[in-house]
């Protein structure tokens, strides 16, 4: 569909170039909105790539990420679980960041949007979990952000 709307537009502007001519003006105004539509299109792209679809833990120490392209082809990027970095503290979400749709996850430098929506969402717990830094999967351990804090908290002088 992106293809097809990115096609039209400029497929509407080189027809229009023909026809005004060699006004200056006119081509400067049909050349800066063939520039927009690409800018347009590319920041699409990155967005897209940005919000996910699917979060799969994988033998309990790696994470899958699988994405949306803006072509519609899936993207799955596998990370290290550790490599999750903490949205929300160990105690959970405070109850205005528990209400919002849109959840940032911050994995390895890279930052995604999840939607946490009911509909979208197998296990909320094991999300949840994973958001505040912890293990999704209760009593299997800590990802490598909270056993930092955790052994820096033990370590600090009373």
């Amino acid at each position: 569909m992106k293809v097809l709307q990115l096609g039209g537009g400029l497929g509407v502007v080189l027809p229009a170039t023909q026809l005004l001519g060699g006004s200056t003006v006119e081509l400067a105004s049909l050349a800066a909105l063939s520039c927009g539509a690409l800018g347009v299109a590319s920041s699409c792209s990155w967005y897209c790539e940005r919000i996910v679809q699917e979060l799969r833990v994988l033998d309990r120490s790696r994470l899958r990420v699988s994405t949306l392209t803006m072509w519609g082809h899936r993207r799955d990027r596998e990370f290290e679980l550790a490599a999750c970095e903490p949205t929300f503290g160990p105690g959970g979400p405070e109850a205005q960041e528990a209400s919002k749709a849109f959840v940032p996850l911050h994995i390895s430098g890279t930052s995604f949007m999840l939607i946490k929506h009911p509909l979208n969402m197998v296990d909320p717990q094991a999300v949840n979990r994973l958001l505040c830094g912890l293990h999704p999967f209760a009593g299997y351990g800590t990802s490598a952000a909270t056993a930092a804090a955790s052994r820096e908290l033990r370590s600090a002088p009373k």
